[in-house]
This record gives structure tokens, C-alpha cells and sequence, in this order.
């Protein structure tokens, strides 16, 4: 019997704009600055440039989960397969995707001034920063699809 993957009981939202490419916030805490988040990568999906500002500790549950640099997106320079956990202190920028079976990962993701993430425009400047009310609305928003 196969197992069943955990990804298939998530209520999982789509990024806008982003086709492949799911979401799902299990908790904001706002006392704590914190963002606990669920992502689900389809095969070769990859996420648009960004810079996670403060701490952050990530698990694969499934799949593999690819990170690539922002300045040269040919090969990945991490491949870390289900049951890797990784850390890291912050001001980090790279781009994440899903391997040839996708990943399902879970950030756990501490602000730095109510902030978590930048992203980058083509041109690899911030276009725009993501905060912890960001992420209360995605909750609201993933509240009323359930």
C-alpha cells in the first residue's frame, strides 16, 4: 500500500501570479515576530528572487527542495531532499524550487522590525517587503477557502 503524502490534506493557496507555486500559514505570531509556513513547490517550479531578512529554520517533508543563487539561476547550489532541516541567521537571498517530484517545505521564519521577506525585480532590486500582517491577511485568506 502506498502511503499517503501529507500535501494532499493541506488547504494549500495559490502565490498570486505564481502557477505551481502553494502556500499554506499554519500560525503569525505577532508577539513573537514570527511566521510558521507550509510550501509546496510542483516539479521545476521556482519562486522569485528573494531575501529572507531574519532567522530562519526550514524542514523538507517532501520531495527535493532546490536553492539557487539570485545572480546565476543555472544549477542549484543546494539539493535537499526530504528530511533535511537547515538554519540560518538571515539576510539570505536566493531562489527556491521544487526538484522533478516538486517539495513541500515548512519555514519557520522570525521578522526582523515585523519584516520576513524582500523580493527582487528583475533587475535584482526590492521591489517589495513582506511583513508579519502579510502574512495574518494569506491566513484570513486561506481561512475563508476551508
Amino acid at each position: 500500500m502506498t502511503p499517503q503524502l501529507l500535501s494532499t490534506e493541506i488547504n494549500w493557496i495559490q502565490f498570486p501570479g505564481f502557477e505551481g507555486l502553494y502556500y499554506n500559514v499554519l500560525e503569525v505570531n505577532d508577539a513573537a515576530g514570527s511566521v510558521e509556513l507550509l510550501m509546496k513547490f510542483e516539479p521545476g517550479v521556482r519562486c522569485i528572487p528573494h531575501r529572507h531578512i531574519g532567522p530562519v529554520k526550514t524542514l523538507v517533508l517532501e520531495g527535493e527542495h532546490l536553492i539557487y543563487k539570485v545572480d546565476n539561476a543555472d544549477q542549484p547550489v543546494h539539493r535537499r531532499v526530504a528530511g533535511t532541516f537547515t538554519t540560518h541567521d538571515g539576510n539570505e537571498s536566493h531562489i527556491e524550487a521544487g526538484g522533478d517530484q516538486g517539495a513541500v517545505i515548512l519555514l519557520s521564519m522570525t521578522s526582523v522590525d515585523g519584516d520576513i521577506w524582500e523580493t527582487f525585480n528583475e533587475d535584482l532590486e526590492v521591489d517589495r517587503t513582506s511583513s508579519t500582517a502579510d502574512f495574518q491577511r494569506g491566513l484570513r485568506k486561506q481561512a475563508k477557502t476551508s
